[in-house]
């Protein structure tokens, strides 16, 4: 019989959960590093990290040793498992095989036709969720050997559910940080063309809210925001942070990659160096090299209003000229108003 793990073995490896959690988060490991610091606290045979992807519908697994079969099962067919409904409306504890009610492993189809035939006696399943309560995905982990749940390690493992959560999380290490927030934060899963069935579906295809209350315009299709949003990722380097002057509001934009889709996550912030909204909507315009005539008939407005709030610019930046002024808004991320 293999002798349990002392208390400072169980703390220890705890803490190399968390360290490569961390890591995977920081983009410095990846999450197959987290199982492999696992497995100093839990003997397992296997084991995989899930993602849940709310525009698919589905995990997505980021790393597991689990048979090919077993992950396809737990990819497309898990969210609808009896035992994974009891698991996912019970946040915060970690449940084992024996936690679950006989009944339910009997109507579970994961439990009958899957982990039995690999000849699995006990293992965890974790549903993670955000901080601020977002499901955003799973941990599972099998063994063939008996009750390998060992009341310290059970009491630690839930204790490491934010830090894998965080592996997880799509937001995890992408919302933004800078100054002059105003306390609406969202965020958004947007779909690529490719995903979406090319350039057509891609403009048919909404955004998925992931965090907050999404903005009006941000998940309407085809909408000007999310036009907006397309073209920022497109044309720039991600990850990437923009400023939109939208409906009377500044919205800081920060855009990331996650496979085959953009996160936007997208907060109000302060106006910069105090300059109005009108202002921000020409000094956006002079970042595409438009003549005062042509900033104008964008904006509705007469070319002589737009060189006055030019003046007012350059004033409140303190630079020189229109190109000094346009320069300091492409360092902001500054794109025009859709």
């Amino acid at each position: 019989m293999t002798a349990q793990p002392s208390m400072p073995d169980i703390l220890g490896a705890a803490l190399g959960v968390r360290e490569a959690a961390r890591h995977a988060v920081r983009g410095k490991g990846g999450a197959d590093a987290v199982l492999t610091a696992l497995s100093a606290l839990i003997d397992h045979d296997h084991a995989s990290l899930s993602r849940w992807d709310p525009l698919l519908r589905r995990h997505v697994t980021l790393a597991g040793s689990y048979p090919a079969r077993t992950t396809r099962y737990i990819e497309t067919r898990l969210h609808d498992d009896p035992a994974f409904a009891l698991i996912r409306h019970t946040p915060g504890t970690t449940s084992w095989w024996h936690d679950v009610p006989a009944p339910v492993r009997g109507a579970s189809t994961g439990f009958q036709e899957v982990l039995e035939p690999l000849g699995v006696q006990d293992g965890v399943a974790q549903c993670l969720f955000s901080s601020d309560g977002r499901y955003v995905g799973i941990l599972n982990v099998s063994t063939t050997r008996a009750r390998c749940d060992q009341p310290a390690v059970r009491a630690v493992l839930t204790l490491l559910g934010e830090c894998l959560a965080a592996v997880a999380d799509p937001l995890a290490g992408h919302r933004s940080q800078g100054p002059g927030g105003t306390g609406h934060t969202c965020a958004v899963l947007l779909p690529d063309a490719e995903g979406a069935g090319g350039a057509e579906g891609a403009e048919k295809a909404a955004p998925v809210p992931l965090s907050g209350e999404p903005l009006p315009g941000l998940t309407e299709p085809g909408s000007p925001l999310v036009t907006l949003l397309r073209r920022a990722a497109a044309r720039r380097t991600l990850p990437a942070t923009v400023l939109v002057p939208y409906r009377q509001r500044m919205l800081e934009l920060h855009l990331t990659r996650q496979g085959d889709r953009t996160v936007v996550v997208c907060r109000t912030v302060a106006r910069p160096a105090a300059l109005s909204p009108r202002e921000l909507e020409v000094l956006a315009e002079l970042t595409q090299g438009r003549t005062n005539r042509e900033i104008a008939d964008r904006l509705y407005v007469g070319p002589r209003t737009v060189a006055t709030h030019i003046e007012h610019i350059l004033a409140k930046l303190d630079v020189p000229n229109r190109v000094a002024a346009a320069g300091r808004a492409v360092a902001w991320g500054l794109e025009p108003a859709p």
